[in-house]
């Protein structure tokens, strides 16, 4: 029987899939530089602390932002699967659930936010710990939300990894932002890896990232949004993919 409901074509879903993008693009740099990571000064405990206490609600509102790119990042990764699965069905399921890994992990990491706050409010029940063990513990949870965010950070290297594959393998996108996309997944593997293995190298390898990872995604975001994607190639790899 032949559903009464209207379809939604590739190119709408490319198109809100871009949307999606710039909305991550701007609250991405809030949520982790202006709300999580401006606050951590490193090998200066006492400063991470002052900054933590006088930047709590800038600190807060990241934690909001977080959130809904947590929840947005899941909507992206089922719009991905629709449209990567024409070229490559286990792919492009690997690729989402990547994605959606990486979305849940993000998630985790309001889990090591949330206590480093809660030592900080000065409830009665803080009065067990002496304020260095409190301040230690602080350090502690932030030290492992940083650790988080690096294992998040490789399942979305991953997810890029196969993503550009795909791209590239489509036919109804150019293969440069496949190409692009290859590039951006080696700038966050290269750094997720780097954190563990050389973590004195952190500053260098975060420069990387930006400067490997900003070209691709931001490129695919504007094809997806200008573009969309080009839907007769995109119905005829659908039609391959069934016989």
């Amino acid at each position: 029987m032949t559903s009464s409901y209207p379809q939604t074509s590739p190119r709408r879903y490319a198109r809100i899939t871009g949307v999606l993008y710039l909305v991550i693009f701007f609250l991405g740099p809030f949520a982790f530089f202006m709300g999580r990571s401006g606050v951590v000064v490193p090998g200066d405990p006492a400063g991470t602390i002052g900054n933590l206490v006088s930047s709590q609600p800038l600190f807060r509102l990241g934690m909001v932002a977080e959130t809904a790119i947590v929840l947005i990042e899941i909507v992206v990764s089922a719009l991905l699967y629709v449209l990567l699965r024409p070229v490559s069905r286990p792919l492009a399921l690997a690729s989402s659930f990547a994605r959606f890994a990486q979305s849940i992990l993000q998630a985790v990491t309001l889990f090591t936010a949330v206590p480093a706050l809660l030592l900080l409010s000065g409830q009665s029940y803080l009065s067990a710990f002496d304020p260095g063990q409190q301040n230690a513990l602080v350090l502690l949870f932030m030290d492992i939300n940083a650790f988080v965010i690096m294992i998040w950070g490789l399942l979305f290297g991953f997810h890029l990894l196969l993503l550009g594959y795909l791209v590239c393998m489509s036919g109804f996108w150019p293969k440069i932002l496949g190409i692009l996309l290859l590039i951006a997944a080696i700038g966050y593997l290269a750094q997720s890896y780097g954190h563990i293995v050389v973590p004195q190298y952190d500053d260098m390898l975060a420069r990387i990232v930006v400067i490997l990872s900003i070209p691709g995604e931001l490129a695919f975001t504007l094809w997806l949004l200008i573009k969309g994607l080009n839907e007769k190639q995109w119905e005829e790899r659908s039609g391959d993919s069934l016989r």
